[in-house]
């Protein structure tokens, strides 16, 4: 055998072994991510038609319980909440979710302070090289520097765009460890939160700036132009927060909240300013000072759906639809 020829064949058998080693790897992420991945295979994929579609980060996921919208307003909702996302990765799944599946009649935005932060575009763009069949989700991350014909050529390169985290997760999964915690549960693309709680009230640490993009401007004006262009109906909420920490350790915080509130009365669309509502003062409906606990998500998702509600009641008398 000519060196050549050994060369290839070293090559091509390194190849195979990587590919062998990557899917075991990758089978157990994927059965420790079971929350993760059949709520993206359902937003990118599938084509179930939705009512109301809620999409935002950690503050939707972890907050709105489709379960109890669905049974107040008589819909078929789903979350779409993305973990650690701003207005790109909103923007993205708005546009990747129309790929397969029909307009909903309704989208309820959550934006927060670290919405207009586009430091980063992706929180974990490796998460979605597995639907990259989704012509959105593949435009979106060629565009913005990861390459996806690579890993379709070589899938087993995926690996090298793990994050710790993801790493770690095949431990787990090996372990038999699942993403959903015991206690927990999911349901449309809703995971619960725990029922951990705020025990004492940390000292809030000196403001800092948020730093804002202009572009994130720009992906919000296109979100609200596709849902105009699609029929569909927009309401912005900010989602609780306990005392209102965040915002006070954030020195522009005032200025974001004006931003939004100005595109909303400019657009006529309703804001819920729900960081103001009394459950905001309780720490034991708190995981932390962004995120509603377990319980916390049970009663926020209740007052959330009596307001959405109205909003449709009044819209259907509005159009003089009975």
């Amino acid at each position: 055998m000519t060196p050549v020829k050994r060369i290839i064949l070293s090559c091509l058998l390194a190849a195979l072994i990587c590919q062998l080693s990557f899917v075991q790897v990758k089978k157990q992420i994927d059965k420790y991510q079971n929350h993760s991945v059949g709520r993206l295979t359902e937003l990118l994929y599938n084509k179930t038609a939705y009512d109301v579609l809620f999409i935002g980060s950690s503050r939707t996921h972890l907050d709105v319980n489709p379960r109890i919208i669905d049974s107040i307003c008589k819909v078929n909702s789903y979350n779409a909440g993305i973990e650690g996302a701003n207005l790109f990765e909103f923007n993205m799944m708005l546009h990747a979710y129309l790929q397969n599946h029909p307009a909903p009649h309704w989208l309820v935005l959550t934006l927060d302070l670290h919405s207009f932060a586009i430091a980063h575009k992706f929180f974990n763009y490796a998460q979605y090289f597995s639907f990259t069949q989704n012509s959105v989700i593949e435009k979106y991350l060629n565009n913005n520097g990861h390459s996806t014909l690579r890993v379709k050529l070589f899938p087993f390169l995926e690996m090298t765009d793990y994050d710790d985290n993801t790493k770690g997760f095949f431990l787990k999964g090996l372990a038999g460890d699942s993403e959903i915690d015991k206690g927990d549960f999911q349901y449309k693309g809703y995971l619960s939160n725990t029922d951990n709680c705020i025990t004492s009230d940390e000292p809030i640490p000196t403001p800092s700036i948020m730093p804002t993009t202009a572009i994130a401007n720009e992906y919000l004006a296109d979100i609200v132009q596709t849902c105009n262009k699609n029929n569909i109906k927009l309401i912005f909420t900010y989602a609780p927060e306990y005392k209102r920490e965040i915002q006070t350790h954030i020195s522009n915080s005032n200025e974001i909240l004006n931003t939004i509130n100005s595109v909303a009365i400019r657009n006529n669309i309703p804001f819920f300013r729900d960081d103001s509502l009394s459950i905001c003062s309780d720490p034991t409906l708190f995981a932390n000072a962004g995120h509603l606990n377990r319980n916390g998500a049970t009663i926020y998702s209740t007052i959330l759906a009596k307001k959405i509600d109205s909003v449709f009641l009044k819209d259907q008398s509005d159009t003089g639809k009975h």
